[in-house]
């Protein structure tokens, strides 16, 4: 039940309220105990009388014997690890194959954080070293983003160069952005539970499915310039005119743009810059788009059409998924209060 106070004032600048007798009885408080005042994003405060929580180790064990998909048993791995458990147990009584073994250590190989600390035949135990502090989720988002842009660059210089060498770099950025993908899962996760367990955290649940779709996206976008960097090794291989490598490679700019506004975009709440970037992306990239608006007079040589085609199919995933983060700017936006913006419970 809500309890109206009124706000006194304490000295020059200090503002207090009284707790209601009848919670403070159920709280057991006492003069002189500590408590937690914890802003949250929509002006509320919130008070947590229980400041120091025991810290929870949490063990997630999966019965091997149960599972003879080896791919399933990979996506149960990597969905208890962005779950945040710190302990993986894989049992089994009939014995842990050799099979499984090989299975799980692969998946461990793109998990960050964990390895694997004990090994048997009926047994693999798989502990996480991860302090979920270091790792805040828009530091990650911020590497994410550095990454994505070399990996553009990186391409734009192999067109640009014919430097086959120089598409490497995207397969391995791709794996890289893939590791910080689940790396940044796991700590929305967390953040998620941290709220639950009374420490602080601003709207974590609405902010979670916001970050949950842009560090997808992102995940999404060095997808396509994986596949675009393929497209790109067969192209090389043909003799491309200077005209069509220079649509190629301005294509490829107006992407780096448009992903360098977004995601300035989203880290600073910049409305302008994210509603420019819808605007961009229905107007050049939307379902209407053809792939004769780009090469309007066609290409003879089957294979080069067909490269080109997935080329340009994987540019237009790119700026799509650069809406999505973009419309996850707005929506946060509204919910943070601002000059522009008052939010308040009536």
């Amino acid at each position: 039940m809500p309890y109206v106070r009124r706000v006194q004032r304490v000295g020059s600048g200090t503002l207090t309220v009284s707790l209601p007798r009848k919670w403070v009885e159920r709280s057991g408080l006492k003069p002189g105990d500590p408590v937690s005042i914890i802003e949250l994003s929509d002006a509320a405060l919130k008070l947590e009388t229980k400041i120091e929580r025991a810290p929870q180790h949490t063990v997630f064990t999966l019965d091997a014997s149960k599972i003879r998909d080896k791919a399933l048993l990979s996506r149960l791995v990597i969905g208890a690890y962005l779950q945040g458990f710190e302990e993986i147990n894989i049992i089994s009584g009939e014995g842990v194959s050799e099979e499984v073994q090989a299975a799980v250590a692969s998946t461990i190989d793109m998990l960050p954080g964990v390895e694997i600390v004990e090994q048997s035949t009926r047994r693999v135990v798989i502990q996480s070293f991860l302090d979920p502090s270091k790792f805040p989720v828009q530091g990650i988002i911020k590497r994410m983003q550095v990454m994505l842009t070399m990996g553009i660059n990186s391409l734009i210089e192999a067109l640009k160069e014919g430097r086959k060498d120089a598409l490497n770099d995207i397969a391995k950025m791709e794996t890289k952005v893939d590791e910080l993908y689940f790396l940044c899962i796991r700590q929305i996760f967390f953040n998620v539970k941290r709220e639950v367990w009374g420490e602080e955290a601003s709207d974590p649940y609405i902010a979670a499915i916001g970050d949950r779709l842009v560090v997808r996206s992102l995940e999404e976008i060095a997808d396509s310039l994986k596949l675009s960097a393929a497209e790109v090794q067969k192209l090389l291989g043909t003799k491309l005119s200077p005209s069509l490598v220079n649509k190629l490679v301005k294509l490829l700019e107006s992407i780096q743009v448009l992903f360098g506004k977004t995601m300035k975009a989203f880290l600073s709440l910049d409305i302008n810059l994210a509603n420019e970037v819808i605007e961009v992306t229905a107007r050049q990239y939307g379902e209407e788009m053809a792939f004769n608006d780009i090469f309007s007079h066609g290409v003879s040589d089957l294979a080069t059409a067909v490269s080109l085609r997935n080329f340009v199919y994987n540019v237009i995933s790119m700026a799509r998924n650069c809406k999505i983060i973009a419309e996850v700017t707005m929506n946060r936006f509204v919910r943070t209060p601002s000059k522009l913006v008052t939010v308040e419970s009536v």
